[in-house]
């Protein structure tokens, strides 16, 4: 949050949030680097530097500065959570949710669309959505906003009908 109302307080938020998944990417997708930058053995100058040399030509000052932060705080293990929490900030920033939506199949585009027209119309905020399959619940929809979840599954439909079928009669119990 710290990093994200720096960016904020400087108009920058947008290419900070670029930087940080530029790095971010750059250590997770090279062994070897990510190697090096957790070794203990590995001095924090040498850390320090090879950061230095590898991003300070294609990031935003205040971007380099927060990783070399991390670096002197033994922290580096946190940029990926870092960047999320900075995406989390960015979004609320800019009214936009990101639910993921869990469909029993494929959604065609045209459905896709409907469903982001919907939760836009009922929110009042952009949708970027992720999706997700998941064959188990059979039919209908499962939408997870935050901490909110939306099940309109077939397969809780059917858990609940069982439920309210087999209520008070004795069936049912395993």
């Amino acid at each position: 949050k710290a990093l994200f109302l720096q960016a904020l307080g400087a108009d920058n938020q947008d290419r900070v949030y670029d930087d940080i998944v530029f790095i971010s990417e750059t250590i997770n997708s090279n062994a070897d680097l990510k190697n090096v930058l957790k070794n203990p053995a590995v001095m924090l100058s040498d850390k320090k530097e090879i950061i230095k040399k590898l991003f300070s030509l294609h990031v935003n000052k205040l971007s380099l500065d927060f990783i070399l932060l991390l670096v002197d705080a033994y922290r580096l293990d946190c940029l990926n959570e870092t960047v999320n929490c900075y995406q989390r900030e960015n979004n609320k920033k800019n009214n936009i949710l990101t639910p993921v939506i869990i469909s029993a199949v494929s959604l065609e585009n045209e459905e896709k669309e409907r469903i982001i027209t919907r939760l836009e119309s009922k929110t009042n905020k952009a949708i970027l959505p992720e999706y997700s399959v998941d064959p188990d619940i059979i039919g209908g929809l499962i939408i997870e906003i935050g901490d909110k979840t939306i099940d309109c599954s077939l397969q809780t439909k059917f858990e609940n009908m069982k439920k309210h079928l087999t209520k008070g009669n004795g069936y049912g119990k395993n």
